[in-house]
């Protein structure tokens, strides 16, 4: 727990997320210190956002460096957190809530204990082990499970439906005496009961809940409230309008589905799509393989029959599959903006596979006449309002058929058809978790987060329907959780973003401090993305010890052993295999043949990266652009 303060309270200070014209960095800190003076915090997500192509920076994060301790990796100077944070609860594992957590462990911040859904603790080990660093300290939480932190917190956990496996919503309770304050922080929501793979929200629990625990603030998701979308239409609905497209165009011999890598519940509606046909799936981008380790490290294997066992070279050759099934990353044109534009001389960037499709750079993939793009995820102004419709007019002129969910804004004169819901809460919906709010706490004031000040006042007139109060924030705003009031007499604290560049060594613009794999440089910029201050720079290199199989390096720090959840996993998946003891002589034995098999990988590493640098290199003569094959 933190250092004693002088003055007791309760405060919720909103971090990032309310953002006025990006989508993300979600984050939020809830504050108490008892009569005693000891502070304890929590902290709810920790989320990346997405600044625009015209700055200098990959990603943005929020600036949390004042509540977590730090060793730097360059001087190895150890800095107390000035607000040290007790626990992290993580709502879901998109990148809008989980996306900061790698980076600040490679600035060499130390995160405080995570709790999550099983799955939500696996998604984030398997993006940690993707990077060659240990997992965080992560406590995999239950539905209705209460966590104690400190004297007088206590955080329950909710299962909520959203377009992910594992969402969950935290009420936290503050309890001293005779006072008693709850804030719920549902994450991403909606209120469907019946989603298609994982768990779900339900009605009765919720109720149950604010029944025991009157929230006193809730937080909601703003995102679709302003939607053009008004009504849901459900998984079986949605599946069938799939399957319409499909039959509509028989000539078509390969369907391709860019998604969301880790929206679970659409990327079902795939599965269930080529079930239907007959037909295997091929899942295609670096997001997409992360996921289904997720997924079966938390034995969700609802799809194995359906996914194909093998790379997408391999998928298009196999003649036994006639009708070809690709469910790829890209469902946001990622990648497309950067290789246009090419800002900076010294950047290379990740095109996802439905891009690499598009500009024709696709190893395997060829778009023609046989193609069937169904673009079922909803273009989104703030996120690919602009590379989405022209990443559908690419295709499209390669003779590919494209077939959208509807917008507001035509493109070309695709055919439309709405193929999936938003994962977020829509207006009608709102309206009945607020309905069962004002009957069991009416004097709930509510928070809109998750959105930009249109979507925010948009949930504010719904709530206003039911007689409840809203509270409207933005990032930085420090909410005194006894009296309901902003932050009094204290001047507002500028908000600022940790922006994240991307250094790429440039044969015409040589850099000795650029190693030849590239590197991450951190900086402190304001919300303008203008630079105020560098804080740190990583290579990009995974944080592992090669000469010490099983070991991994903190920056700073020492060579520490696997991580316990680690081992724990790779005794769940090795599941029926026996051990038997062998002799001196077998082991030996073991031993070379493991060496041997160590030296033909490196051999075989070798020559894939030989032939990937030959490729790179005239892809670049070719186009006269700098990319990489990463997803």
């Amino acid at each position: 727990m933190a250092k004693k303060q002088t003055k007791s309270g309760n405060f919720l200070e909103i971090i990032g997320g309310v953002n006025v014209d990006k989508i993300g960095g979600n984050c939020s800190l809830v504050e108490h210190t008892d009569e005693k003076g000891e502070t304890t915090r929590i902290m709810t997500d920790l989320g990346r956002m997405f600044p625009p192509y015209t700055t200098d920076f990959e990603m943005a994060l929020p600036d949390v460096t004042e509540y977590f301790d730090r060793l730097d990796p360059q001087t190895d100077e150890y800095t107390k957190a000035l607000k040290p944070i007790d626990a992290l609860f993580i709502t879901h594992a998109h990148e809008d809530h989980i996306g900061a957590l790698v980076d600040y462990t490679k600035m060499g911040y130390f995160l405080p204990p995570i709790y999550a859904s099983r799955y939500t603790c696996n998604r984030i080990r398997v993006a940690f082990k993707n990077e060659g660093m240990p997992s965080p300290n992560m406590t995999h939480v239950k539905h209705r499970e209460e966590v104690k932190i400190g004297d007088h917190m206590t955080v329950e956990a909710q299962t909520v439906s959203h377009s992910i496996i594992g969402a969950m919503g935290f009420m936290t309770q503050i309890k001293e005496d005779k006072k008693e304050i709850n804030v719920t922080n549902n994450g991403d929501f909606f209120i469907v009961e019946d989603m298609p793979v994982g768990e779900s929200y339900s009605r009765e629990d919720f109720i149950d809940l604010i029944k025991r625990k009157p929230p006193t603030y809730f937080m909601v998701d703003s995102t679709s409230i302003s939607s053009t979308q008004k009504k849901r239409i459900g998984f079986k609905q949605a599946l069938e309008n799939r399957m319409t497209v499909i039959e509509q165009n028989p000539d078509r011999s390969v369907i391709v589905s860019p998604v969301i890598s880790n929206s679970n519940p659409n990327i079902a509606l795939d599965c269930e799509a080529a079930r239907r046909l007959g037909t295997k799936i091929c899942l295609d981008g670096k997001g997409l393989t992360l996921m289904h380790k997720a997924m079966l490290m938390s034995q969700y294997d609802d799809f194995e029959d359906i996914i194909y066992k093998g790379k997408i070279g391999k998928y298009m050759a196999d003649k036994s599959i006639k009708k070809k099934y690709i469910v790829c990353t890209g469902a946001f044109a990622q990648g497309l903006r950067e290789y246009k534009f090419n800002q900076s001389n010294t950047q290379m960037f990740a095109l996802s596979s439905a891009v690499k499709m598009a500009y024709g750079l696709h190893n395997d993939v060829r778009v023609n006449k046989d193609m069937l793009l169904m673009a079922c995820q909803g273009i989104i102004d703030d996120i690919n309002g602009d590379t989405g419709p022209e990443m559908l007019q690419l295709f499209a002129s390669q003779g590919a058929k494209v077939v959208m969910t509807p917008r507001d804004k035509k493109v070309a004169n695709f055919e439309e058809v709405q193929m999936q819901d938003t994962g977020h809460i829509l207006p009608d919906e709102l309206l009945e978790v607020f309905a069962d709010i004002k009957q069991y706490a009416p004097n709930c004031r509510i928070i809109p987060i998750h959105g930009n000040p249109e979507q925010c006042r948009a949930v504010e007139k719904l709530a206003e329907k039911v007689g409840l109060k809203t509270h409207i924030t933005e990032n930085t705003d420090l909410i005194n959780l006894e009296t309901g009031r902003g932050q009094p007499s204290k001047k507002k604290k500028v908000f600022n973003w940790i922006g994240i560049k991307a250094l790429y060594p440039d044969r015409l613009h040589p850099d000795e401090s650029i190693p030849p794999q590239g590197k991450r440089e951190y900086w402190r910029i304001d919300e303008h993305f203008q630079e105020l201050e560098k804080i740190g720079e990583a290579d990009n290199v995974r944080i592992y010890n090669p000469e010490d199989k099983g070991y991994y390096h903190i920056p700073g720090g020492e060579y520490l052993g696997e991580a316990k959840e680690d081992l724990v996993i790779r005794e769940s998946m090795n599941q029926g295999r026996k051990s038997k003891k062998i002799s001196r002589k077998e082991k030996g034995d073991q031993k070379s043949r493991a060496e041997r098999d160590a030296a033909k990988r490196e051999e075989l590493r070798r020559r894939k990266e030989e032939k990937k640098a030959k490729e790179l290199a005239r892809l670049r003569k070719k186009s006269g652009k700098s990319f990489s094959f990463d997803d």
